[in-house]
């Protein structure tokens, strides 16, 4: 214990002697560890908002899309385009909510028209227009703090009204509270004209992600309209050349009575395919729950997290080297030192282990400070995509043990070395 105790004070004054050799032969283990920390951590809170955006939508929530339909074969026709019987229509609704009207919550479907801005003096207000049908708002967890949502009266007579979100309110009309927005008229100036809505109902805007990132400056929101008047904007682009009545996608949230999402949505999957798409040759509808689409896109965060972890540590790989390369050239500096504790007695273990030791000091400090580089670069990233975040204790614990076996690994070859010096040669050196 004494002579370990010993090694690891020759180590730390050997660092302090050449401080600047020192840490330039610990900067590839502080960038490796820093690196692979801050991408973990930064990973795991993209993954946590991710997560949390999908389970505010609810575990019995079922997104519906069609697809292209495979052959007998299993080949598909890419280069058919989708017909008007092949989108999600309103009777198909119908016939679905009179089977499943039950066990369904909410359900939504959605038109996106566009970006646009709203203009008042030298106020502006940026928007993503997006028609979407009575009550669709509860689906997604929007809170609405002034009026109400689009109401069935709304939205099959086609009216001009919109629901805004406190933001638009607060960029277009500041100082204006929310309830005073109601009532008040909105001209939207999109690539294909100009329109105006009467606001009905205002949202609290939640700041997450990209728009957190971005802080200050006009931030664009939603604005919802009802659906049937977001397809005759959307016909009134040059751009588009066939609006279809129908929908491609369909969003259903499962009320409390439903306790297996998986079978749930096995149900809506089926009922689709097997009775309103059967005679469909082209085209199918797939249904995936939100459970579902969390492992897949977890799934696919953690592969990513993963390769530029790997492609990070390489530069440990390189900073070990640089550590075996400044322990060669100890060794050769102290080749006198080796020699004269041979001549008194020291043994070949005892010398192994001395720069063995030096070895596993330079990683673990170099360890250590990459632990703190990295927990800070890592918090401070994830704050700004709007998740702060901690990296976990195991990766912590793994990144200074990773360090300290580079340093046995890089190290042993030179404390080897050193400890087969012959003592006679060793003194002859100069």
């Amino acid at each position: 214990m004494f002579n370990f105790k010993e090694n690891i004070s020759l180590a730390v004054n050997g660092l302090r002697s050449n401080k600047m050799r020192a840490l330039l032969t610990m900067l590839g283990i502080i960038i490796g560890i820093s690196s692979v920390i801050t991408i973990v951590t930064v990973g795991d809170s993209m993954t946590k908002s991710i997560t949390d955006v999908f389970n505010d939508m609810g575990a019995n929530s079922v997104q519906l899309y069609i697809i292209d339909r495979p052959d007998e074969n299993g080949n598909t026709n890419w280069s058919r385009p989708y017909q008007e019987e092949d989108y999600i229509s309103d009777e198909m609704i119908d016939q679905f909510l009179e089977a499943f009207g039950d066990r369904v919550a909410c359900w939504a479907v959605s038109e996106s028209v566009g970006y646009g801005q709203a203009i008042n003096g030298h106020n502006k207000a940026e928007a993503r227009i997006q028609g979407v049908n009575a009550n669709a708002l509860g689906i997604n967890n929007i809170d609405i703090i002034a009026g109400h949502d689009l109401n069935e009266r709304e939205v099959s007579g086609e009216k001009s009204v919109a629901v805004i979100s406190d933001k638009f309110v607060e960029d277009l009309f500041p100082g204006l509270p929310v309830h005073e927005a109601l009532g008040k008229e909105i001209k939207l100036q999109l690539s294909q004209g100009t329109y105006t809505f009467t606001v009905v109902g205002v949202y609290q805007y939640e700041v997450s992600g990209m728009a957190a990132m971005m802080g200050a400056g006009s931030v664009t929101t939603n604005i919802f309209i009802p659906v049937g008047v977001a397809k005759d904007m959307s016909r009134d682009t040059d751009s588009v050349t066939s609006v279809y009545d129908g929908y491609y996608a369909m969003q259903i949230k499962g009320n409390e009575t439903v306790t297996d999402s998986k079978a749930f949505t096995e149900e809506i999957d089926n009922y689709f395919n097997n009775k309103l798409y059967r005679s469909n040759k082209y085209v199918m509808v797939r249904a995936e729950s939100m459970d579902s689409m969390i492992g897949e896109m977890t799934s696919s965060l953690d592969m990513i997290k993963l390769a530029i972890s790997i492609i990070a540590a390489i530069s440990l790989l390189v900073g070990g080297i640089g550590v075996m390369n400044i322990m060669l050239v100890s060794v050769t500096e102290r080749t006198r030192e080796i020699g004269t504790r041979k001549a008194l007695g020291a043994k070949n273990i005892a010398i192994r282990v001395q720069f063995i030791v030096e070895s596993m000091i330079i990683c673990l400090f170099g360890g250590v400070i990459g632990v703190i580089l990295g927990t800070t670069l890592g918090r401070l990233g994830s704050t700004l995509l709007g998740a702060p975040g901690w990296p976990s204790v195991s990766i912590v614990l793994i990144a200074v043990g990773f360090s300290m076996g580079i340093g046995v690994f890089f190290g042993y070859y030179p404390a080897n070395k050193a400890a087969k010096l012959d003592p006679i040669e060793a003194l002859r050196y100069e």
